[in-house]
């Protein structure tokens, strides 16, 4: 997690685990096809391995399109869950603050063994993360190694991203301090450049869209508006 901050403003950005990992599942699972995201958040970055194919489809028409959600689930089921996970993990507001107690630091955690919180109740959804839990853990790491290379490719810059001084800019044309306010910068690793305004303090936003300042603040600008 990396922010820019002062007294009376904070921009917190970090990598969102739990949508990345519903993403992943519903990749290497085979369900694009079948389910609606929104929004339509697009390709990940690094790709994940297109299932083989396991002859679960859901009419005789799509045989074509594989879907690997394997024997023990079923697809239809599957088809249901996903939309479920992805709203619920949309949903789950970022903390402002680190995680004091065992209760906040379960809750804020995308599902993990033993006890897979947030989808006791979509079985299907579970065993697709448990049978992929591995590789999602591998993917996850590759894409925090990264991450830290650029930023050590960026080191010298207090903020790489030039919110400091974005904010600091729209205070000059406003004439004033702007108010206190926390906006969340949720990263995923997408192919494409794109952000979406979740809500005022909310901001979901790929990668790639991140490392471009200047698109970054054309799309941060109505939101810090409103907040400011």
């Amino acid at each position: 997690m990396r922010f820019a901050t002062t007294m009376s403003w904070q921009i917190r950005e970090g990598l969102d685990q739990h949508l990345a990992m519903a993403l992943y599942v519903r990749d290497a699972a085979g369900l694009q096809r079948y389910v609606v995201t929104e929004p339509d958040v697009g390709a990940l970055a690094p790709a994940v391995p297109a299932p083989a194919g396991s002859g679960h489809h859901l009419t005789p028409d799509e045989d074509d399109v594989g879907a690997d959600v394997g024997a023990d689930v079923d697809l239809s089921q599957a088809v249901r869950e996903w939309p479920i996970w992805w709203a619920r993990a949309l949903h789950q507001v970022p903390l402002t603050q680190p995680p004091t107690t065992p209760e906040e630091l379960r809750e804020a955690a995308p599902p993990a063994p033993p006890d897979w919180h947030g989808l006791q109740d979509l079985p299907a959804m579970r065993t697709l993360a448990e049978r992929h839990h591995h590789d999602i853990r591998h993917w996850l790491r590759e894409i925090k190694h990264n991450e830290i290379e650029r930023c050590r490719g960026r080191r010298g810059s207090s903020d790489p991203l030039h919110l400091t001084h974005f904010v600091n800019a729209y205070a000059q044309r406003l004439g004033r301090r702007v108010r206190p306010f926390t906006l969340h910068l949720r990263l995923l690793p997408l192919q494409q450049p794109a952000g979406w305004v979740l809500d005022e303090q909310q901001v979901l936003l790929s990668t790639a869209l991140r490392e471009d300042a200047d698109a970054l603040e054309r799309l941060l600008e109505p939101v810090v508006s409103a907040l400011a």
